[in-house]
């Protein structure tokens, strides 16, 4: 990316220098030939079929897959020609960009590239494996009530996302509308799919196309977060109070409640509980590390207890659950209050830390991530960047000390996505609510309190 807004300036440069000569150069940049070399043995691609299309973005490259689903990860090498106003390439990150040789693990990894025009202009590039499109599966309908789910079909997976509780086993017996040339091959119409419990969220459909080449499509439930009402807590009625992590420690919700910072308790509302977050100040001069401004917290996640980083809560954090949809929004019912006394903990050289009174007003936050996991082995992410960890969406809710946050409302975060992993779908979704927003700085103010309930995933 350093590369792109280098040529963003150059472009602006010779604007400057001469407006004439800038005119004259072309903003377009494509791809126009795309010819396979060498492939993995074991694998068809249907090369008279390969196509690019081009739209206001970029170019797109399609490549037929015809045999050999099972023998991936596939590697391709090709040669890509370009139109004469392309100027240069270069990669979406800071990976070395290599044009000539291609490795998809499966039939739902792409590769981006930006293609530079004469002018400066970025486009993007995509080269992505299209999988069998005679055996198609156009609508899932289950019988549910229809305000219960809602289903997304993207490439081979059928998403039902459930809106809200049921009891397990579920059993499914949907109305499916396939390719009309092609026919099942372990399913009959009419047949029904039992779910035993959230673990077991998995069933096929393998679907022969009329040139005899199958597909396998993956039904999976998706529920929502449990626990979003915060009903659920453990250890009520003792200082180690905490959220219930139901259905599991890193599947659910989480707080950074321990023997130190007990600063997120439920509270009565609305004949049911909230999560209340406080903000406060933990002595800690008896182990050496001084006053330190801890902010109240909840999170999808699990925390971690570490001694050696109290002075860095973010090692003991560890944000971010399985998730596998792309959601639009998310609303919240909340409350906020700021304290009175803003403040920093400080720590000048080697001595403990020490409360320092500073300008401003504590303000909460909520934010939302939607994350896409590529490396090996369960996501550690403490958020900070995390080689394999590209961050699909965010969305974020900054509540200030304005009298109208006082109040019980309830507010839509907007989730917006990065265009560039429009075909991705999320491995997680790290939610993170806090009393104080620079936290994790030790900055905030004591008695700052938010209180939050009734989480919805939107849709």
């Amino acid at each position: 990316m350093r590369n792109y807004y280098i040529y963003l300036l150059l472009a602006c440069l010779l604007s400057i220098i001469s407006c004439t000569k800038v005119d004259n150069l072309s903003d377009e940049a494509s791809i126009v030939s795309f010819r396979i070399t060498n492939i993995s043995e074991g694998i068809e691609i249907d090369e008279n079929n390969i196509t690019i299309t081009k739209d206001n973005k970029g170019s797109n490259v399609s490549i037929p897959l015809l045999f050999g689903r099972k023998n991936f990860p596939l590697k391709l090498s090709a040669d890509i020609r370009f139109s004469s106003t392309t100027d240069d390439m270069i990669s979406v990150d800071e990976n070395p960009l290599n044009l000539k040789e291609f490795i998809f693990n499966d039939v739902y990894t792409f590769h981006t590239f930006y293609m530079i025009s004469e002018s400066g202009q970025p486009h993007l590039a995509t080269i992505r494996i299209i999988d069998n499109p005679n055996a198609e599966i156009l609508s899932f309908v289950p019988n549910l009530p229809k305000d219960s789910y809602s289903v997304t079909i993207r490439d081979n997976n059928i998403l039902i996302t459930l809106k809200q509780t049921f009891s397990w086993p579920l059993v499914i017996t949907p109305t499916i509308t396939k390719t009309a040339t092609a026919s099942y091959m372990n399913y009959k119409e009419g047949d029904s799919f039992t779910f035993q419990s959230p673990a077991d969220n998995e069933k096929q459909i393998t679907i022969l196309a009329d040139n005899n080449d199958t597909k396998i499509w993956n039904i999976k439930i998706v529920p929502s977060i449990e626990n979003c009402d915060f009903e659920r807590w453990i250890k009520e009625g003792t200082k180690n109070v905490n959220i219930d992590p139901t259905p599991g420690k890193g599947l659910g919700w989480a707080t950074a409640n321990n023997q130190f910072v007990a600063g997120t308790t439920p509270v009565e509302h609305n004949g049911g509980k909230a999560a209340q977050m406080t903000t406060g100040i933990q002595e800690l001069s008896g182990i050496g590390i001084g006053d330190l401004i801890t902010a109240g917290t909840i999170f999808t996640g699990y925390f971690q207890m570490n001694l050696s980083a109290l002075n860095d809560p973010a090692k003991m954090t560890y944000f971010g659950i399985p998730f596998i949809t792309r959601p639009t929004s998310v609303s919240v019912e909340a409350k906020y209050t700021p304290g009175s006394k803003f403040q920093q903990s400080v720590k000048e050289g080697d001595s403990k830390y020490k409360l320092k009174d500073i300008s401003g007003i504590d303000e909460g936050r909520i934010w939302i991530k939607l994350l896409y996991w590529k490396g090996e082995g369960d996501l550690e992410y403490h958020d900070k960047p995390v080689d394999g960890l590209i961050e699909l969406g965010m969305g974020e809710l900054i509540l200030t000390g304005d009298a109208s946050y006082r109040n019980w409302n309830k507010y839509t975060i907007p989730i917006q996505y990065n265009s560039t992993y429009k075909y991705l779908e999320p491995t997680h979704i790290s939610i993170v609510m806090t009393s104080s927003r620079q936290g994790d700085y030790f900055i905030g103010a004591k008695g700052s309190t938010l209180t939050v309930d009734n989480v919805t995933i939107n849709y």
